[in-house]
């Protein structure tokens, strides 16, 4: 996404609608800290739901086709109505008794149909880039001057000169990681096959050393188990099994002062993390937290 700094501004001529749906907005979600919040987040959960990792294998939005993309952008518009708690118009969304088109890219510009332009409506602008995991969020009146020449469905691009035209609501903000980024997911859908829960357990977090998952993750493991994290605990489940392998494994929850000593990666609430001791002192460390055997 190209960085073009923003002329809105109040004497811009776009300035006066665009401050009043933003103020809207603002309320609606409970401010300018809680959309920074909470809207990269609602990013990653609308391209993690059409990836569907686990029955798809893919984890990227460039293993989607073209189709598939428009998906990501149907599902971050019924998550921003949410979001927003507004009702859907003859536009996406109704705002301070507005009504607003969502156009989302994970490209360069945005496509604007005949019907949003004709009358040169607002639109909430809503880019994402994968490649520095960063989203954008912002506001634009689609006037005709902003706009290249129509396509053979009428519909026109944002030209980048007019980027400086948008009003902002979050720049480049950083939004997560999808959580199966670092796996094999071949490996992933073999590893579901393996019969009984316990096992998978282990084999999984044998290979997966210092990695951080998330419960998400784990319970897509282990799917078929009523209480997938049972599976995990001391007791006989898979914690003990790799514990007398030399092998711990950690929530992120309730060891997170032992995992730091040991300079694993932050590992979070709802997450998990094993590791096998590469030093003589983490060995003993461990053994003294009675991790590992």
């Amino acid at each position: 996404m190209r960085k073009i700094p923003s002329a809105i501004a109040p004497g811009h001529p776009d300035y006066e609608i665009l401050a009043e749906i933003r103020s809207a907005i603002l309320r609606c979600v409970g401010g300018a800290d809680r959309l920074q919040e909470q809207f990269p987040a609602l990013v990653r959960k609308a391209i993690d739901s059409v990836l569907d990792p686990v029955l798809t294998c893919r984890t990227r939005v460039t293993e989607l086709d073209n189709v598939e993309k428009t998906f990501v952008g149907l599902k971050i518009e019924h998550l921003v109505r949410d979001m927003l708690d507004v009702p859907k118009g003859l536009r996406d969304l109704v705002i301070n008794g507005r009504d607003v088109d969502i156009k989302n890219t994970t490209g360069d510009t945005w496509m604007i149909p005949a019907e949003t332009y004709r009358n040169e409506d607002p639109v909430l602008v809503i880019a994402s880039e994968e490649r520095t995991h960063r989203c954008w969020l912002g506001l634009l009146v689609t006037r005709k001057g902003y706009l290249g020449k129509p396509n053979q469905d009428k519909k026109r691009g944002v030209l980048s000169g007019a980027f400086r035209n948008i009003m902002w609501l979050v720049e480049a903000a950083p939004y997560p990681e999808s959580r199966w980024a670092h796996l094999d997911m071949d490996r992933f859908r073999e590893l579901r096959k393996v019969k009984g829960g316990k096992k998978r357990a282990c084999q999984f977090f044998r290979e997966n050393l210092r990695v951080p998952m998330h419960r998400t993750v784990i319970h897509a493991l282990l799917f078929d188990q009523d209480d997938f994290m049972k599976r995990l605990r001391e007791n006989g489940g898979a914690r003990d099994v790799l514990k007398a392998e030399g092998i711990a494994l950690l929530s992120g929850s309730y060891d997170a002062g032992l995992i730091a000593k040991l300079g694993l990666p932050h590992t979070g609430a709802g997450e998990m993390i094993s590791a096998a001791p590469r030093t003589a002192a983490e060995r003993r460390l461990m053994r003294l937290q009675n991790v590992i055997d």
